[in-house]
């Protein structure tokens, strides 16, 4: 089994990239081969840094997309359609 840093390299990866890069790179590759998202360190960091930011639901919120009962007029731009 190869290291990350083999892996990076034989993929042709920039040794000398910014780290929030690598991370996101190696975040990329968690999500793409076992769907784990993950927190990466530069994030846990942002987090601790500022948790007045995290917004935490208290119960699930769903989405809904009923698009055939909005009523909401369109803007008229004046601009008609070219043929």
């Amino acid at each position: 089994m190869k290291k990350i840093d083999q892996l990076m390299q034989d993929l042709g990866f920039n040794k000398d990239a910014p780290d929030s890069v690598k991370e996101a790179f190696i975040k990329h590759l968690i999500k793409a081969s076992t769907g784990v998202n993950v927190t990466t360190p530069s994030e846990k960091r942002e987090i601790e840094a500022n948790p007045q930011r995290i917004v935490q639901f208290k119960t699930p919120q769903q989405l809904s997309f009923a698009f055939e009962e909005d009523e909401t007029p369109r803007p008229k731009t004046g601009k008609k359609a070219v043929s």
